[in-house]
């Protein structure tokens, strides 16, 4: 014990030295600061996970600068108004955005864009107000959000999820063995597999932001996510897993419902030597065992769910999460396509 607590120590010390990056390493910027340019849109790229685009314009002394603009994802942009012809090449803008920590960097995260002619567009910020809504987006015909019976719909990551400020960071605080201790030493951001459109598995999927649409068939339940091209499938039927299951990144599930209606789902079969297939800066390997219980709310308008990881390799006992899901208003969901280049952007890769 003494030596783990000594590792911890060591991690804590380690990672609060260095700033500890989040998703598409947004702490490189200073969230308390803007900037505002006025050029031409030189290149524009409509892709997920980011928007990206360049916009040339004149400093000061008269000499030419491009600037890199970070925008949201296009499930995110859309929710603003966006579309992909909003912005396009050759138009002149102005750009208001937060600027990155580095002062030799003309890079921007995006907070809004104005046209030539006026017309405004938006990024939803977490550090910041929500930006306002324009009357010509909003449907008289707004989607409502009707109750579920049997867990199917569509539902948001909750505020009460393990994931919200800590999925991003590396788990010093789980009981690792002492490859596991390793690998969180040695984190690194750049390793992220976002970085090169990878997909990491479970438990990060369960509990990954944007909305899982949820449907029930006689025989499984298949869960589909607004920001991944990977499904679920939970088994009903089945007793037990088949033998000789072939492995893949997110298993094999089989389902039952217990005395008090939760939902049990136990997960097999798992891809070995998944990059951060556990947690940031942690693998996993052909031994991890997922289990999971969802419980419905009365009111058929919430989920409440733990996940219990266990992976001998690289944890010395059981690991539970804890979080929720809200239920949101049926929409389609657009097929999810990531972009390798978009994806390289990130200045994380420079480090």
């Amino acid at each position: 014990m003494k030596s783990t607590s000594l590792f911890l120590t060591a991690c804590i010390f380690i990672l609060n030295a260095t700033p500890v990056m989040p998703h598409h390493g947004r702490s490189n910027f200073l969230y308390d600061v803007t900037n505002s340019i006025e050029g031409k849109i030189t290149y524009f790229k409509w892709s997920n996970p980011h928007v990206y685009m360049e916009v040339t314009t004149t400093n000061e002394n008269n000499e030419t600068e491009t600037w890199l603009i970070e925008g949201g994802t296009l499930i995110a942009l859309k929710k603003q108004g966006w579309m992909k012809d909003s912005i396009k090449l050759g138009d002149d803008v102005v750009v208001v955005g937060t600027p990155h920590k580095n002062s030799k960097k003309r890079h921007l995260l995006l907070e809004h864009i104005v046209r030539k002619d006026g017309e405004t567009f938006y990024m939803a910020h977490r550090f910041r107000p929500p930006p306002p809504k324009k009357e010509n987006n909003l449907s008289v015909n707004t989607p409502t959000v009707t109750p579920s019976v049997d867990f199917a719909g569509t539902w948001a990551r909750g505020s009460n999820n393990y994931v919200t400020g800590r999925y991003f960071q590396p788990p010093i605080d789980w009981p690792l063995t002492k490859l596991g201790e390793e690998q969180v030493v040695n984190y690194k951001e750049h390793n992220n597999p976002a970085y090169n459109c990878l997909e990491r598995g479970l438990p990060f999927l369960p509990v990954k932001n944007y909305n899982h649409l949820w449907t029930r068939f006689d025989d499984r339940i298949e869960i589909s996510h607004q920001y991944s091209s990977s499904t679920r499938t939970f088994y009903l039927n089945q007793d037990k897993h088949p033998e000789n299951l072939k492995p893949s990144l997110l298993g094999h599930s089989i389902a039952h419902f217990d005395d008090d209606g939760n939902l049990i789902v136990d997960t097999v079969g798992f891809t070995d030597g998944v990059r951060w297939g556990l947690a940031p800066g942690l693998e996993s390997s052909d031994q991890k065992h997922i289990r999971e219980r969802f419980n419905l709310n009365e009111d058929g308008l919430g989920i409440t769910f733990s996940i219990t990881i266990e992976d001998t390799v690289y944890l010395t006992e059981p690991v539970t999460i804890n979080g929720g899901y809200n239920r949101v208003a049926d929409v389609p969901f657009d097929p999810f396509f990531c972009d390798l280049e978009a994806a390289q952007r990130n200045d994380s890769l420079d480090n």
